[in-house]
């Protein structure tokens, strides 16, 4: 699997300094996805797991209303003809999250607009979510009489259980606010929508610039400690430091990083 352009139809791909850029593309749709969209990121994914040109991915959309709004509800997203048998039911989440797909590279998702259920597959998965002044989120399933249970189970642990609760039994009747997203720790940080792009990039380059096996194994020992106890989790974290020590000797930092000033957050 390739990065160029010409091997996806419904996502942008750009890839410099390190940082891939990846823009959902179906504006028109409310970029929305649909089955050629979770085709895209399969192969995607496959081919950012082999590079090692990539260091960073960026996941925004295409300028319009919506950051995504899920699944398009009139294509759908199986293949035509393409229905399970009920033990090998699969999931667009399967597909879509760099997680999923055993992509440790750090994922960093820049939301403008509705960000509505499906939406939150790539939300639960990123490693920086920032979104701009007049984003909003909401799930909008029981709406449309459908049950609600992969996107907001795998937002537990980021986001207290009543605000997911409460998202999803109002359904499409009350949407969260930026502020209120940065208050329950559903995005870090609010942007002018203007500045929401090059935000995200800024963010992306000052992690590239870090060695790329640290910062992967820092990525991975910190998703899969949430799933584990306590205990477990911390005895797991040395065995990644064990690891990281073998496999990665220990360098300084760039001269770029060393005379940037720090921030306040």
């Amino acid at each position: 699997m390739t990065m160029q352009q010409s091997d996806y139809s419904a996502i942008l791909v750009d890839l410099a300094g390190g940082v891939l850029t990846v823009t959902l593309n179906r504006p028109d749709k409310a970029n929305s996805f649909n089955q050629a969209m979770i085709q895209d990121f399969r192969n995607l994914w496959t081919a950012v797991r082999d590079s090692q040109d990539v260091r960073v991915v960026v996941l925004r959309a295409a300028e319009g209303k919506a950051f995504c709004t899920g699944v398009d509800i009139r294509e759908g997203w199986r293949a035509p003809g393409a229905e399970p048998a009920p033990f090998d039911y699969d999931d667009p989440g399967d597909w879509l999250g760099p997680k999923s797909n055993r992509v440790w590279k750090p994922f960093i998702v820049a939301v403008h607009g509705m960000a509505a259920g499906g939406a939150f597959y790539w939300l639960n998965e990123a490693d920086i979510a920032i979104c701009s002044e007049e984003a909003t989120f909401f799930d909008p399933h029981l709406k449309f009489g459908k049950l609600s249970s992969v996107e907001p189970i795998g937002a537990l642990g980021r986001i207290p259980y009543q605000e997911i609760s409460r998202m999803v039994l109002l359904a499409d009747e009350e949407r969260i606010s930026a502020a209120t997203a940065l208050r329950m720790s559903l995005v870090t940080e609010i942007t002018r929508r203007e500045d929401l792009w090059p935000r995200a990039q800024a963010l992306a380059e000052s992690i590239a610039a870090r060695e790329p096996l640290p910062t992967q194994g820092s990525v991975r020992a910190l998703w899969e400690a949430q799933s584990l106890p306590r205990a477990q989790a911390v005895s797991n974290a040395v065995k990644y430091i064990q690891i990281s020590k073998a496999t990665s000797p220990v360098k300084p930092a760039p001269a770029s990083l060393k005379s940037k000033p720090w921030t306040l957050r």
